[in-house]
């Protein structure tokens, strides 16, 4: 778990110091694409291959939905939330 966090600080501390150029920026936003549809896909196959979560997904798909739909709602809410506390308005000071 450690190298988790190490990894996020690692990146933090590069984002924050400005290490990376515009091109470094580009890059490692393509890799993150990639490596994210790798994540997800991985996470397919080990669903797949889960007989039990499989036999029960009629049961699943409708919590997922809920959850997917609350989870999207409040994050829509808390970007809004702080995007108007810490961000400044167009057009103004």
């Amino acid at each position: 778990m450690w190298d988790i966090f190490l990894a996020v600080g690692i990146g933090f501390l590069i984002g924050y110091k400005g290490f990376l150029k515009e091109k470094g920026i580009k890059l490692n936003s393509k890799l993150q694409t990639v490596w994210l549809m790798l994540l997800i896909f991985c996470m397919g196959v080990s669903i797949g291959r889960n007989g039990d979560i499989v036999k029960n997904l009629p049961l699943l798909g409708g919590k997922a939905i809920l959850f997917a739909i609350i989870t999207a709602l409040c994050s829509v809410l808390v970007v809004y939330i702080l995007s108007n506390l810490f961000l400044e308005k167009e057009g103004g000071k």
